[in-house]
């Protein structure tokens, strides 16, 4: 899969979007270990705009699976990713999502931040620092009101290569994933 860039070296956003879904690739920068987390930014060039924000990740997020295919409780990890606002190309991100998406409301804000469920879709050990891994994430899965606000997506993440690949997992996740993120 060759990832094309802008002339700014930031990948084109939805170049990967095929049967109707928006999948998304972003350059991951400024990346950085603090704690027991992965700090970086990501960024990605969309119709003449830098979009973009803030991401931390758990270091230590495992695969979520068993040999059997069961999910092992101990590695879903709450807050395991989390999503914040850096400036106007956060605001950007927001509004070229809710305009690929169909909806009308072109004027938001991004959220200050966001926290997601995370699961590694695989099995065994992973090594984030030298291996892709594949994260499904829950947005608001701890509302009051799920049937409204609950949200889910695939945040895969290649930090040896630099890129994120942020793909939707069902179009009816839309509305409610703009909803979460513009606060």
């Amino acid at each position: 899969m060759e990832i094309v860039l802008s002339e700014s070296g930031l990948p084109i956003l939805d170049q990967f979007s095929e049967e109707g879904f928006i999948d998304c690739v972003f350059k991951i920068i400024n990346l950085k270990e603090q704690g027991a987390s992965y700090l970086f930014d990501i960024r990605a060039f969309y119709e003449g705009a830098e979009l973009g924000f803030g991401v931390e990740v758990i270091k230590g997020i495992q695969g979520g699976f068993d040999a059997e295919m069961h999910l092992i409780q101990d590695h879903v990890y709450r807050n395991g990713v989390r999503f914040f606002r850096t400036g106007s190309e956060s605001d950007n991100l927001i509004n070229i999502f809710a305009q690929l998406y169909g909806f009308s409301d072109a004027s938001l804000k991004m959220c200050e931040e966001e926290s997601f469920t995370a699961i590694a879709l695989h099995q065994g050990h992973i090594d984030m620092a030298s291996e892709p891994i594949k994260i499904k994430i829950f947005g608001r899965d701890q509302d009051s009101d799920l049937d409204e606000n609950y949200y889910e997506s695939f945040f895969n993440l290649d930090l040896e290569n630099g890129f994120v690949f942020w793909n939707e997992k069902d179009l009816d996740y839309r509305e409610p994933l703009i909803r979460g993120l513009s606060g």
